[in-house]
């Protein structure tokens, strides 16, 4: 065996599949029973079998090596959506959000409210141009921003990243880069992933436990058996890599990226209505809110006028990620006050990514120190081999950066094959 990969979220089974193509022999071992990691889809739950996306969603303007690999391996893509306005002026930033509809306290904003707040906000980003690096409450507070734009700017964090206000900077928010025009995948985020694994031997239920180095051949221990190659390739989560043993242990320089990176918390929370074509009119683009549901958006109407809502809810330590009928219920309250429409829930799912041990939250959080930790998280160590959205030095916690990072991680192990060719021939 040639390489090893850790991990069959999209980073990895990228990996897998350039070293296969390239002539490589690979295994993919991976700790849960299904690919794809973050970007799962549940299939069956909901009628006319519409996908329900827990994870990822996604695919946005620029992010090229995404739409290019959905291109050559025929994964549909939805039509282009926008899920922010832009300001009247036509620039995408930290107001944009604000322009959509607002839930405040459980009361939808009157358009005119609303868009006083917005043009309160972007006023204050002309006056008071804020700093990447400095957190949202720290800039509300040097702009001088009216309490209740502050409430309205703050509770933006339940969406990019799904995060407390205190532990989200500006750079995520201003100017807006994400949002503005993107894709979902057809049927669902990991229609990807499985086009990906497709003739890969990937390993399900393998969780590893230790990867130990015995002279010029790499150990890889999963619950289930053992397994040797030249190279190991570790494509999970910033959380699972710090449970996995290394022999010899990881430098300090590594372990300390990792143990500097948390990650998210949060979850989703999915649900099928009827009233399709009405609901998604009403609610337009998207609607946000300071409540437990961060901001909500719809699929495309499916069949027999049934539409597919889906919710980012940041873990805030109110339970409602771990009661399902709780945050269902939120769900239908939210799309009540933003429509009104008193909506039919056919069905319902919540994904709690904070209690998922494979995975350690939603994304990594990687501010403070961009772009170094990000290339500190990538950096291999020998043999062993690191990718995942984490790992990214652009787009970095999206399905785009995974699979940069997992195509970068393939031309490493590549490169160290041929000077290995090379010093052999050398010899002889």
């Amino acid at each position: 065996m040639s390489t090893i990969v850790i991990g069959a979220g999209l980073a990895g089974l990228a990996a897998a599949h350039k070293l296969q193509d390239s002539g490589e022999e690979v295994i993919v071992l991976e700790a849960q029973p299904h690919v794809g990691g973050r970007t799962r889809t549940v299939r069956g739950r909901f009628r006319h079998d519409q996908p329900a996306d827990l994870g990822a969603s996604f695919i946005d303007l620029g992010q090229d090596l995404i739409l290019q690999v959905c291109a050559e391996l025929g994964v549909t893509l939805t039509p282009r959506m926008e899920l922010f306005p832009r300001d009247p002026d036509g620039r995408a930033t930290g107001a944009s959000p604000l322009r959509n509809a607002v839930v405040l306290d459980g009361r939808l904003l009157d358009p005119a409210e609303r868009d006083r707040i917005a043009d309160e906000v972007r006023a204050a980003l002309d006056a008071a141009p804020p700093l990447p690096t400095e957190t949202l409450p720290a800039w509300a507070a040097r702009a001088g921003l009216s309490p209740v734009a502050r409430r309205v700017f703050l509770a933006q964090t339940g969406t990019n990243p799904v995060e407390e206000p205190w532990a989200t900077q500006m750079a995520h928010v201003h100017p807006l880069h994400i949002g503005m025009a993107c894709w979902m995948i057809a049927d669902g985020s990991d229609s990807l992933a499985h086009a990906l694994a497709h003739d890969l031997d990937v390993r399900l239920e393998h969780p590893v436990r230790l990867v130990r180095r015995d002279g010029r051949r790499m150990t890889v221990e999963s619950d289930h058996g053992s397994f040797t190659a030249d190279d190991v390739i570790v494509a999970t989560p910033v959380t699972p890599t710090l449970r996995i043993g290394f022999d010899p242990v990881l430098p300090e320089w590594k372990v300390n990226a990792l143990l500097a990176t948390p990650m998210t918390q949060g979850g989703k929370v999915v649900g099928q209505y009827t009233q399709g074509r009405e609901i998604k009119e009403r609610l337009g683009l998207a609607a946000m809110s300071n409540g437990p549901i961060g901001v909500i958006w719809a699929r495309p109407v499916g069949p027999q006028d049934t539409v597919v809502i889906l919710g980012l809810v940041p873990d805030r330590a109110d339970g409602v990620l771990r009661d399902e009928e709780r945050a269902l219920e939120a769900l239908d309250d939210m799309v009540r006050t933003v429509t009104g429409v008193t909506p039919r829930r056919l069905a319902g799912i919540v994904q709690d990514w904070t209690r998922e041990q494979y995975a350690g939250g939603v994304v990594s959080s990687l501010d403070g120190d961009y772009p170094r930790r990000p290339a500190l998280l990538g950096q291999a160590v020998g043999p062993v081999h690191f990718a995942g959205e984490h790992t990214a030095e652009l787009w970095e916690t999206s399905m785009d950066g995974a699979l940069r990072s997992g195509f970068r991680v393939a031309d490493e192990v590549l490169q160290r094959r041929r000077a290995r060719v090379g010093r052999l021939s050398r010899t002889r």
